[in-house]
């Protein structure tokens, strides 16, 4: 099998604040819905993850717990499974909300992604 025929595999992490609709998204790519969406901030408690495959490619994709600041023990859970994720994985991608100010919550997530060696998009 020639490199251009060769099936392509990978890991996928989708992080970001809470309630920006990474488990919207990753239930849109995979066709079904796997993830719980909510209005509430903090639903996804633990890493979900589903399969999209097609004739040349499987991703699994990994929705996390919103990156936030931990304020009791079950937040800090979170973010520690948030963070285990993005040294799991092949490639991050960084959801944000389109209308929203930049700020600190923000500044944090991209200061992780800049300790990492994946690529981020």
């Amino acid at each position: 099998m020639n490199q251009e025929n060769e099936f392509k595999s990978g890991f996928v992490s989708i992080i970001g604040r809470p309630n920006v609709g990474k488990s919207t998204l990753l239930n849109r790519v995979i066709g079904q819905k796997i993830a719980i969406m909510s209005d509430k901030p903090q639903t996804t408690r633990n890493k979900v993850q589903g399969v999209y495959t097609d004739n040349e490619a499987q991703v699994v994709f990994i929705d996390t717990p919103g990156i936030h600041k931990p304020k009791h023990r079950l937040g800090d859970f979170m973010m520690k499974v948030a963070k285990n994720t993005l040294r799991e994985v092949d490639l991050i991608l960084y959801v944000i909300e389109a209308d929203a100010k930049f700020g600190p919550g923000e500044q944090f997530i991209i200061d992780r992604l800049n300790e990492t060696k994946h690529r981020c998009f």
